[in-house]
C-alpha cells in the first residue's frame, strides 16, 4: 500500500474534498452523504474484524475520498467523460495530492473491481490495467460502496444485500464469486 499505513499522519480529508468540490454545490450534496455512509459501513467492518486504529484511520480517509474523481465526469461536471472514468480520475487526483495508497482505493473501488481482461473485453473507456482491490482495506471499502448510491432521492438509503447481489449477478461469474467471498468475510448477517 505504498508507505506503511501506521506511519501516516492523519489527513484532513475535508480540506482536500473542499479543494475539489465546493460545499454549496449540488455535487457536494450527493458526494458527502454517499462517502459518509460508505465510511461508516467500512469502519463498522474494520472494527468487527479487529483492525488496529491506524488501519481504521486509513479506511476512514480513503472511504471519504474514494469518489473524488466524480469531479471529472459528465454527470457531475462539464467534462464529457463517462461515469466509470471517475475511478482513474480519482487515482490521478489523489496521486497528485501525494496519497498513493488512497489513490489505489479510488481506482479499484468500481463494482467489485475490474480486471484488465474485463476492461478490454467490454471496451471500457478506462486504462487497460487491473483495477482489482488487493489490500484488505481496498476490499472493505469496495464492499461498503456497493450498498450506497448517489441518486439524490435515495442517497441516504442502504441497498439490501439481495438487491446488491442481483445487481452483481448481471456482471458475471467472477463478480458473483467475489461477492460471495466478501459476503462471507464482511457481512455479519449472511443471507
Amino acid at each position: 500500500m505504498g508507505r506503511a499505513i501506521h506511519s501516516m499522519r492523519p489527513l484532513n480529508y475535508f480540506t482536500l474534498i473542499h479543494r475539489y468540490i465546493a460545499p454549496q454545490s449540488p455535487v457536494y450534496q450527493v458526494y458527502l452523504p454517499h462517502v459518509t455512509l460508505v465510511t461508516a459501513k467500512a469502519l463498522a467492518i474494520a472494527r468487527r474484524l479487529g483492525l488496529p486504529p491506524e488501519r481504521q484511520r486509513f479506511i476512514e480517509e480513503a472511504s471519504m475520498l474514494h469518489d473524488i474523481g466524480i469531479v471529472g465526469v459528465a454527470e457531475y461536471s462539464t467534462s464529457s467523460k463517462p461515469y466509470i472514468c471517475h475511478a482513474p480520475i480519482g487515482r490521478e487526483i489523489l496521486e497528485r495530492e501525494g496519497l498513493p495508497a488512497h489513490a489505489l482505493v479510488a481506482e479499484r473501488h468500481i463494482g467489485l473491481g475490474l480486471s484488465k481482461q474485463e476492461i478490454l473485453e467490454h471496451q471500457l473507456p478506462v486504462p487497460p490495467r487491473d483495477m482489482l482491490p488487493k489490500s484488505l482495506e481496498e476490499q472493505i471499502i469496495c464492499w461498503a460502496d456497493l450498498f450506497f448510491g448517489k441518486n439524490p432521492k435515495t442517497v441516504w438509503i442502504e441497498k439490501s444485500l439481495a438487491d446488491v447481489q442481483r445487481k452483481v449477478a448481471r456482471y458475471g461469474h467472477r463478480q458473483e464469486q467475489q461477492f460471495a467471498a466478501w459476503q462471507a468475510q464482511f457481512d455479519c448477517h449472511p443471507a
